[in-house]
């Protein structure tokens, strides 16, 4: 149980825990596992980082305010934290401290003396030289002004009251949380060094997931966009805004909408792309997103592409425009193009919709034919329009590529159809004649392109929809709005016991207990804090992030209910594990067994991230010497009820006292 205490508090295993404190260049050897294990200690630790994560804050908030208007000082020799890194000790000479002298046996062949060159600082509690690795972070100093329990307890300063936790900081009571000074680290006490250490660790937690977040929105941006992404910004700065492109977006579909668009339209299925091209999502890309020189290819050896997009709700499609790459057509890469629709996946079932060879529908225009002269955005982009002969209702939309080969391009889909035209794809005796292709990424090589897809139409409304579709709809509402014949009512308990810091609830039944149907819930009272550890960054409140994702929503903090029960013979069998959903404190939260349940005991377990849960500040307990591991918020006591279902009938008239 303690080692799960230190993970927990921690929010990390060992592995992961000593491969931080590797990447900040401290020996996890040169930790006090003993302290860690302390329970006690433990939770007062969490309590004095907490506090030191809002001082911080507030730290830093007024020194951004006091410095507006005034130039910019220089930094301080020291940072929030200074932490010592494997290899550095005590510069000795004018160092009066040496509080670092021992040096890691992982770095002992490359120990070197930091601070030598620098001139040694004065600590401001005992007035003695110190060298830059001799001296805490300057985050120390805040509990010097600031009045906390958990610090006045365990080291020399006066102050006897203030409150217990972090999440209440009273700057005006305090004195200034300027970080002028310096502090050694025999004057601090080792909690505030180790808060000190925490509160590091988290900050690099932060910056490690926001990293992640980071790298995930730029890999998913790039499979819209390409690679080309700073090409494409800087374009956007210098084009119009997006109003005029929604101009000439409206002018390509006639009045209507484009339907097509990512993220509300998608692929069904990958398709094989080139490796120099835009990836395949740009073909339904915003019309205004990517650079302009960007588009997709097919690889040169494909001859036939399918594009199965899909909608984002069903729609009344009138047709298919397809934006010619930058690099125009030639006649050797000019495809034919097939298109089908359909509500259904099943390509049994879809309708076509028709037929084009596109070198015929642009032989009256000479724009598409070669690279692109001029890109502007108030002009219309090169496109070509298949256009059905009635709008069709659909959700999907199937769209065939296939290049033609020499010779093919007279002939006439119409009238004039020739049986030998159809066998040229298999006749072996059939020479291609290479000719350059402007779209091919090897030279004389044709292949498939194309800049974008739109398909054109309007979404079908709700109240569009058909009769059979509306009066189902109203059958299944009536069947969820009509009362149930039976009722939820609470099983009696004997007993319950409370275990693990009321994380785990053991109720006990009689022997004359009905069947288990579920239990009943009630929300929980913590609360998931916002300010978690002190400003990464000397200069910004918040952590600059390219996603503008605070750490709570880039790694939720979730929590689970693990159910188990007593099954023959004497074993606790798992039944199942639900995911408590966030909700008003005491609101109440339903959960059904996957099957009737007879036991007469039930274990309830909270599962998951408990240490990132607090309690309101107007709730904690001051009172006690003992500093809770957990929030007192997520006590299940109280809160449980297991149900069964009856007719209310057969209970009578008192049937309302034991309903749930």
């Amino acid at each position: 149980m303690k080692l799960e205490i230190e993970r927990l508090q921690l929010n990390l295993s060992a592995a992961e825990r000593d491969r931080t404190l590797l990447s900040i260049g401290t020996d996890p050897a040169s930790i006090n596992p003993n302290v860690l294990l302390d329970e006690s200690y433990m939770g007062r630790l969490c309590r004095v980082a907490n506090t030191l994560a809002l001082l911080g804050q507030a730290s830093l908030e007024e020194k951004i305010v006091g410095a507006i208007g005034l130039e910019n000082s220089g930094d301080s020799v020291l940072d929030f934290w200074n932490i010592t890194r494997i290899g550095e000790s005590c510069s000795g000479g004018g160092c009066e401290v040496c509080a670092e002298t021992k040096v890691p046996a992982l770095a002992s062949s490359t120990a070197t003396s930091v601070g030598s060159s620098q001139s040694p600082l004065l600590c401001s509690q005992c007035e003695r030289k110190v060298c830059k690795v001799c001296c805490a972070g300057r985050g120390a100093l805040l509990f010097s002004n600031y009045k906390s329990r958990d610090v006045t307890n365990y080291n020399g300063f006066s102050s006897q009251s203030g409150s217990s936790h972090g999440s209440q900081v009273d700057v005006a009571t305090s004195r200034s949380l300027t970080l002028d000074g310096v502090i050694c680290k025999h004057c601090c006490h080792e909690m505030v060094l180790d808060a000190l250490m925490l509160d590091y660790v988290r900050v690099l937690i932060r910056l490690r997931r926001s990293s992640c977040a980071d790298n995930a929105a730029y890999n998913a941006l790039n499979e819209v966009v390409g690679s080309c992404l700073k090409d494409s910004l800087s374009e956007r700065i210098q084009s119009s805004d997006n109003a005029q492109a929604a101009k000439v977006l409206h002018q390509l579909c006639g009045g209507q909408e484009a339907l097509a668009e990512f993220p509300f339209a998608s692929f069904l299925h990958s398709v094989e792309t080139a490796k120099d091209s835009a990836p395949i999502l740009s073909l339904l890309a915003p019309l205004n997103s990517g650079s302009r020189h960007s588009y997709w290819r097919a690889p040169p050896s494909t001859t036939s592409v399918e594009f199965v997009i899909v909608l984002g709700s069903v729609s009344d499609v009138s047709g298919v425009i397809l934006l010619v790459s930058p690099c125009g057509y030639s006649v050797a890469d000019t495809p034919m193009v097939q298109i089908w629709a359909s509500n259904k996946i099943h390509q049994e079932e879809r309708s076509s919709m028709g037929k084009w060879d596109v070198q015929s529908l642009i032989t009256s225009s000479s724009d598409l034919y070669g690279p692109e002269k001029s890109a502007s955005v108030e002009k219309l982009p090169r496109h070509v329009k298949f256009t059905f002969k009635n709008p069709v209702r659909c959700r999907i939309i199937w769209i065939t590529l296939r290049l033609q080969r020499p010779g093919s391009a007279s002939v006439n889909f119409g009238k004039d159809l020739s049986l030998l035209s159809l066998d040229e794809d298999e006749n072996p005796f059939a020479q291609v004649d290479r000719r350059a292709s402007f779209g091919g990424a090897v030279e004389n090589e044709p292949c498939i392109h194309a800049k974008r897809i739109l398909v054109v139409g309007s979404p079908v409304k709700r109240e569009g929809l058909t009769t059979s579709q509306s009066s189902e709809q109203l059958s299944i509402r009536n069947w969820l709005d009509r009362a149930p014949q039976m009722s939820r009512f609470k099983v009696p308990i004997e007993a319950e016991r409370l275990m693990d810091y009321d994380l785990v609830l053991e109720q006990y039944l009689p022997p004359a207990s009905p069947s288990l149907a579920g239990f009943c819930l009630d929300a929980f009272s913590a609360i998931k804090p916002r300010v978690t550890h002190s400003p990464s960054s000397d200069s910004d409140i918040w952590d600059k992030s390219v996603t503008f994702l605070e750490d709570r929503y880039i790694s939720q903090a979730v929590l689970y209910l693990q159910v188990s029960a007593l099954q023959e013979p004497h074993n606790m069998v798992t039944i199942a594990e639900y995911r408590l959903p966030e909700a008003r404190a005491g609101t109440p939260m339903y959960f059904e067994f996957p099957r009737p349940i007879q036991s007469r005991r039930v274990s309830f377990k909270l599962l998951g991230d408990v240490t990132a849960f607090a309690d309101e500040p107007s709730e904690q307990d001051d009172s006690g010497l003992r500093a809770p591991l957990v929030a007192t918020g997520l006590s299940l006591s109280n809160r449980i009820k297991l149900y069964y279902y009856c007719d209310p009938y057969e209970l009578g008239k008192w049937a309302s006292l034991s309903g749930v």
